[in-house]
C-alpha cells in the first residue's frame, strides 16, 4: 500500500498597508502577555516560599496525598515543586479550592476550645 500526499501553497496576496493602530495593538497585545507571564512567576515562587515557611514536610505530604500526589523519597523541596505544578494547573482549580476550604474549616475547630477535642488531625 503506497501513500502519497501533496502539499499546495496557497498564495494570498495581501494588499491591505499596516496601520499604525494595528501595531500598536500587536505590541499592547504582546506587553499583557509579557505581564500575565511575569505575574504567573510572582505567584509561583510567592507559593513556594509560602510552602517553604509555614509547612513542615508531614503537612506538604498531606497535601500530596489529598492531591494524589506521589510522596515517595522525596525531599521537601521536591514536595513543594510537585505541590505548586499542580495547583498552578488551571484543570485542578476545583479541587485546589476545595482542599484549602477544607484546611480552613479544620484549622477553625482546632482553634475552637470545644470541638478541638473531636478533631485528630496534625
Amino acid at each position: 500500500m503506497n501513500i502519497t500526499y501533496s502539499l499546495k501553497e496557497k498564495k494570498t496576496t495581501c494588499n491591505q498597508p499596516v496601520t499604525y493602530n494595528d501595531l500598536t495593538e500587536l505590541v499592547n497585545c504582546l506587553e499583557d502577555s509579557e505581564k500575565i507571564e511575569e505575574e504567573n512567576i510572582n505567584n509561583l515562587i510567592a507559593m513556594e516560599i509560602n510552602y517553604q515557611t509555614n509547612f513542615t514536610k508531614p503537612q506538604l505530604e498531606t497535601i500530596c496525598g489529598y492531591y494524589g500526589i506521589s510522596k515517595r523519597k522525596k525531599r521537601k523541596d521536591e514536595l513543594i515543586q510537585e505541590i505548586v505544578i499542580y495547583e498552578m494547573d488551571p484543570e485542578n482549580i476545583e479541587k485546589v479550592w476545595k482542599r484549602k476550604k477544607l484546611w480552613s474549616y479544620m484549622r477553625e475547630i482546632k482553634e475552637d476550645r470545644y470541638l478541638s477535642k473531636f478533631l485528630i488531625f496534625n
